[in-house]
């Protein structure tokens, strides 16, 4: 069983990721300084998670350049960034406030299971349908 600190970090590193991914799908470039200004952290906070997920093979990073998401960080960060969509499109169904939505998605979206999100998914879309919201 994994300890506590693994997990977070593991979540940290999912949530790097999926912010990489969401910012690379609006810019041409995601840079140390925009991951950190997104994330409300340091660069060196930043850059130190940087090395960590280029020696892991999920980012190719290089100091003053671009970051580039690796196809291993690119299916993680769109995992992620889809868990995060589908939880919030249910969560707005039933009003419940943005900021509740984000607190409660950021902490939903790491554990969720896949069979979970397909029916949390059909579910959203059915009620969709029915003009629930």
């Amino acid at each position: 069983m994994p300890r506590n600190k693994d997990i977070v970090t593991y979540m940290e590193q999912e949530d790097y990721l999926e912010t990489i991914y969401k910012l690379s799908q609006k810019n041409d470039h995601v840079r140390v300084s925009d991951l950190a200004k997104e994330l409300k952290l340091s660069k060196p906070s930043v850059t130190q998670m940087m090395q960590r997920l280029d020696k892991d093979g999920q980012v190719d990073y290089k100091p003053y350049a671009p970051l580039q998401l690796t196809d291993k960080g690119k299916k993680i960060g769109k995992k992620i960034a889809e868990r995060h969509k589908v939880l919030a499109e249910f969560f707005t169904i039933l009003n419940i406030p943005k900021h509740i939505q984000e607190k409660d998605i950021h902490g939903i979206e790491h554990y969720i299971s896949p069979l979970t999100l397909t029916k949390l998914r059909e579910v959203t879309e059915f009620l969709k349908k029915k003009n629930f919201n």
